[in-house]
């Protein structure tokens, strides 16, 4: 079984999915690390607030622009 794990955003008014980025390459143990968990129980959709914001640009490059939308790391396995 293979877990990928997406950053996702969507607008803060609304539920329609606006962007989906595959960072499985960053890794569990980053991700886990960054959330506070371990990287086995990272298996829901997590929000990203501002205080993941700086880390999550560095890991992914993914620049997160909270006053407009919300953004979340999802897991998806196969």
């Amino acid at each position: 079984m293979t877990v990928y794990y997406l950053v996702t955003c969507y607008p803060k008014d609304g539920d329609q999915l606006l962007s989906s980025t595959d960072t499985t390459p960053v890794g569990a143990q980053a991700w886990g690390e960054l959330l506070g968990m371990a990287p086995e129980l990272l298996t829901d959709v997590y929000p990203l607030t501002q205080e993941h914001a700086e880390r999550v640009q560095q890991l992914t490059g993914i620049a997160l622009d909270l006053e407009k939308y919300e953004y979340f790391l999802e897991t998806e396995a196969d």
